[in-house]
């Protein structure tokens, strides 16, 4: 039973990697025409935070990690703001530019995801 639980556990912190990588492609698409999908501006609706506050919290609100991916989601939260601020503002070139500022967030999403795993 408990290398079940080790692999459930496992599935749920690769399912957040890819909470954070369909956020991307939600925010890339709005960047490049597709209408806009407003859960991406919002920290409680987007992937992440669906995942986030839908049952991370409650399995792994013990440990600091969580406290830290809750901040990286509010920041990319704004960053999506900005960027399709900047977008509909007609500086499109620099909206999209703007998507490597999530880069920086995904390694430290994933390196405190890495540590979540381990711990839990």
């Amino acid at each position: 039973m408990l290398h079940k639980q080790d692999s459930l556990q496992s599935l749920d912190i690769k399912q957040a990697r890819v909470k954070f990588i369909l956020f991307k492609s939600k925010l890339r698409s709005i960047l490049y025409g597709s209408s806009a999908d407003d859960s991406v501006l919002s920290p409680r609706d987007n992937s992440l935070g669906q995942w986030l506050y839908a049952s991370a919290l409650a399995k792994y609100g013990h440990l600091a990690e969580i406290r830290e991916i809750e901040k990286i989601n509010l920041s990319i939260s704004g960053i999506a703001k900005d960027l399709i601020s900047l977008y509909k503002g007609g500086k499109i070139d620099e909206a999209r530019s703007g998507l490597t500022h999530l880069d920086r967030w995904e390694e430290e999403l994933i390196r405190l995801l890495d540590e979540i795993e381990s711990k839990a």
